[in-house]
């Protein structure tokens, strides 16, 4: 990541996420009754870095999952919404919660459906495996892959754009392992 993009990321004040190909790999393994996705374990120390920062999280998903739903709940994000194909109107669900603006917005997606919602936000970013018009449209492409623990990867630029990374993992020892 380059010192525009660094400078341009410092301003993010929320991080809003797509789930299936950011936070899986985007394979769901279904049968009749039950479905099943992969997720990494590396997302819950992500997320936890960014509560520590006082960064909200948030996540939009355009298709209804229980998994999903489970792995939120168990990293306890408050908003996130399922089943959402206008991702817009869900980004607009959660400024309005958190009072911001569309260029306070950190978006992360890899499909189609989320190209409206990187156009409004002030930064976007993608992974390797997004559809070449989403790389196109992102500000920055990770280096990990989705359902990789790719969450850390942009935490971290985001935690290093403002200059509180190292004060943040200083308080993750602190409060959390209590070193």
């Amino acid at each position: 990541m380059n010192d525009a993009q660094l400078k341009r990321l410092s301003k993010i004040k929320i991080l809003v996420s797509d789930v299936d190909g950011i936070l899986t790999d985007g394979k769901i393994l279904v049968s009749k009754k039950t479905e099943a996705k992969f997720f990494h374990v590396e997302d819950a120390l992500a997320t936890s870095l960014l509560k520590l920062a006082d960064i909200p999280v948030s996540f939009i998903s355009a298709r209804f999952s229980e998994a999903t739903k489970t792995r939120l709940d168990e990293l306890k994000i408050k908003h996130y919404f399922q089943g959402c194909l206008n991702k817009v109107q869900a980004l607009n669900k959660i400024i309005s919660i958190y009072n911001l603006e569309y260029k306070d917005v950190l978006y992360i997606g890899d499909g189609f459906v989320d190209i409206p919602v990187m156009e409004k936000a002030g930064f976007s970013m993608t992974v390797p495996e997004a559809h070449l018009e989403v790389q196109e449209q992102a500000d920055f492409t990770t280096d990990k892959s989705g359902g990789t623990g790719v969450l850390v990867e942009i935490v971290k630029y985001l935690l290093q754009s403002k200059g509180i990374y190292h004060k943040t993992l200083l308080k993750m020892r602190e409060q959390i392992y209590d070193i």
